[in-house]
């Protein structure tokens, strides 16, 4: 709950400076004299104003306002229990030269993609994995300009479940994501998937699938992109996947060799241009097949999960 600093009526005090000037001009009229319990210090007996302390926010709430540059007014919490669309899994600080600066952080700065370290170490620990495994979207939250000024030094990780694929879009929950890729019988780890059967505009991963039913694509892994931009990985698809294909050979347990072409092909999915600028340039690799379609998850299921289909 937000903290609120009450100082005082200000017709109040008002009234009580009016009476003391009162009190000194009647002193000076009679001569020096002053009224029983009345000292003339017009100081004296005022308790000190105790120092602003800066608002942080709290871990283990959740809420309904997605943003990246946060302000006490922007913060509503409200029980993980209740309709909401991201969790505060954890409340850091700044601390050193990136507590020290000026300027609150920027995206892309060092003092957000250090933010976002300490976010992805608190949420994989949160969660039981990495978050990119799962339908999920983590934001990292740091103080706006104004609350900068003003002393903030938190760093928040908010973290919500996203529609399907289609991380850019958080969806409404009322349940903790606590644990969330440990659960068998939870939604949010990626698997398998399919859209043969879903008017889908040419869009892929669109239909949620039980892995021993007939799909097409199954999540394979992550790699970081260390060489492109984010305009060369939407242009530059083969290079994509290419390493795709290597991560795609490891989760099947099939050699990376020539031949890997002629048993499986890739889907990638990247981050939005807003989260590559402040760090993450993590790609989602998937295995595909359309013909024939995929019957069982491909994982370590070596050459008879993938065998050679060159016609």
């Amino acid at each position: 709950m937000a903290r609120q600093w009450i100082v005082g009526s200000g017709n109040g005090r008002r009234a009580v400076l009016a009476t003391a000037l009162t009190l000194t001009v009647a002193t000076v009229a009679g001569c020096g004299q002053l009224p029983d319990g009345v000292d003339g210090d017009l100081t004296g007996g005022w308790t000190p104003l105790a120092e602003p302390v800066p608002f942080v926010p709290e871990a283990g709430v959740c809420h309904n306002r997605e943003t990246t540059s946060g302000a006490m007014v922007d913060y509503i919490p409200i029980d993980c229990t209740q309709m909401h669309l991201l969790e505060i899994v954890h409340v850091g600080e700044f601390t050193g030269e990136h507590a020290a600066a000026d300027t609150a952080p920027e995206p892309g700065s060092a003092a957000r993609l250090a933010a976002r370290a300490e976010c992805d170490q608190r949420v994989t620990e949160f969660i039981g994995g990495s978050w990119r495994s799962g339908t999920l979207r983590l934001v990292v939250v740091t103080p706006s300009q104004q609350a900068w000024d003003g002393g903030a030094r938190w760093l928040r990780c908010d973290l919500g479940e996203t529609q399907g694929t289609d991380f850019d879009n958080i969806i409404f929950r009322s349940v903790t994501l606590a644990g969330v890729l440990t659960d068998a019988e939870s939604s949010v780890p990626l698997r398998c998937f399919d859209s043969a059967s879903v008017a889908s505009d040419g869009e892929l991963l669109v239909e949620r699938v039980d892995c021993d039913a007939p799909h097409q694509s199954e999540f394979a892994g992550t790699y970081v992109e260390d060489k492109l931009s984010h305009q060369e990985v939407r242009s530059n698809a083969d290079e994509v996947h290419r390493r795709c294909k290597t991560v795609v050979a490891g989760f099947a347990k099939v050699p990376d060799d020539g031949d890997l072409q002629y048993r499986v092909g890739t889907v990638y999915s990247y981050p939005a241009a807003s989260d590559w600028a402040d760090g993450d340039r993590t790609i989602r690799c998937y295995a595909w097949r359309a013909d024939p379609l995929l019957t069982r998850s491909v994982r370590a299921g070596g050459t008879s999960a993938l065998p050679v289909q060159y016609a």
